[in-house]
């Protein structure tokens, strides 16, 4: 008798000859019933939590999820490594604040326009790309009107500066007290300006005034200079008459300046008749002149009497331009014979000769200006006289 078949040696049977088929390379074919709940099998969708924290992730601040509906898509990518997804995403957002564009900005205030009121609904539609890995969903969406969000402004809180809503109070009474600030500021600048010009305009009229004067002064230099060159020429010139001229000329005017230059070059002249019309003027703007009295080397005596002489002075009580005449004191009070007493002098051409009661008084005049000599007194050693025409 035969024992039955037993079903697990039976399953078993048949696995063994379909792996020894498909060893050999033969594909069995497979009933119609496994092929279909092979395809049949659902694919892998990404979670919409996943996709909402990305949106959430993308979208600008002011603007939130309504509501979202997630499509799945065939998976193009069945070759890749890891599991993938792909679903169309469309996302119904609202505007959570009113938003604003910037009109202006004025110093620290922004002017700003209305740009989208709250509550503003938009549709926003994506391609849903999401691989799954160990730590979970990674998800990319990829917006099929990139620019939909865009061109509606920034909350006002996200902008820069004191921001105000034009049309409003507030914005009125900013615009009015900016234009009086500005207006302020023009005047300000324009009475800097003004303040400025006019500083310029006194300091380039004094700069010119200054330059003027410089100029004038300048002038009055080289035409002093050139007019003392002049009467020096004609002073130092071989024309006798023009000296005599140019001399008397000098003498009789109110100018120091011409006076002092005239007598200097005078006195210095080789020439005796301009020489002596220096020493005549000299002489009668005088009224008490000092001689400088000189020990002699002839003598050695002569220096002890200089000591006990004193100081000697010419005194002039009247002097005559015309014929030299001269009359006065001469003395010094150290000795008697030399003591002050009348004299009587003359001063003829360069030379001056002086008679006192004992003393004799004969000088020179010298190319150093000054009138060098001899002093004579009875009883006492000759001494050296001089007079400093100063």
């Amino acid at each position: 008798m035969k024992r039955p078949v037993n079903g697990r040696f039976a399953g078993c049977v048949a696995a063994c000859a379909i792996a020894a088929l498909l060893a050999g390379g033969v594909v069995p074919a497979l009933p119609s019933g496994y092929a279909r709940a092979a395809e049949s099998a659902p694919a892998e969708q990404i979670p919409e939590a996943a996709i909402r924290a990305r949106l959430e992730a993308m979208l600008p601040a002011p603007w939130r999820i309504e509501a979202l509906m997630v499509e799945p898509l065939s998976n193009a990518a069945a070759q890749s490594p890891e599991p993938q997804a792909a679903a169309r995403v469309t996302a119904k957002l609202v505007l959570g604040a009113p938003t604003y564009l910037v009109d202006s900005r004025e110093g620290p205030v922004t002017f700003l326009r209305p740009a989208a009121d709250a509550g503003l609904v938009k549709s926003w539609v994506a391609t849903a790309l999401g691989t799954r890995g160990a730590n979970g969903w990674t998800v990319t969406l990829t917006p099929q009107t990139p620019g939909l969000l865009e061109g509606i402004g920034n909350p006002a809180a996200e902008l820069p500066g004191r921001t105000v809503v034009l049309g409003t109070a507030e914005a009125r009474g900013l615009r009015e007290q900016l234009d009086r600030d500005a207006a302020q500021r023009l005047a300000d600048d324009t009475e800097r300006r003004r303040q400025e010009e006019e500083r310029l305009a006194q300091q380039t009229a004094a700069a010119k005034a200054e330059a003027a004067r410089a100029e004038t002064e300048r002038r009055a230099v080289e035409a002093r200079i050139a007019q003392l060159a002049d009467l020096r020429g004609k002073l130092a010139g071989n024309d006798r008459a023009m000296r005599l001229a140019a001399f008397e000329a000098a003498l009789g005017g109110n100018d120091p300046a011409l006076r002092q230059t005239a007598m200097e070059a005078a006195l210095q002249s080789r020439d005796p008749v301009v020489a002596n019309l220096a020493l005549k003027d000299w002489i009668a703007r005088r009224r008490a002149v000092p001689v400088q009295l000189y020990a002699t080397k002839e003598d050695p005596s002569s220096e002890v009497v200089v000591q006990n002489l004193g100081p000697m002075t010419l005194e002039i009580d009247g002097f005559s331009p015309i014929n030299g005449a001269l009359a006065g004191k001469l003395g010094a009070p150290g000795y008697s014979i030399a003591r002050p007493s009348s004299i009587v002098g003359t001063l003829a051409q360069t030379e001056l000769a002086v008679n006192s009661f004992g003393c004799a008084l004969t000088l020179r005049l010298t190319e150093h200006r000054t009138l060098d000599g001899l002093l004579r007194c009875q009883t006492l050693p000759t001494l050296i006289a001089r007079i400093t025409l100063d």
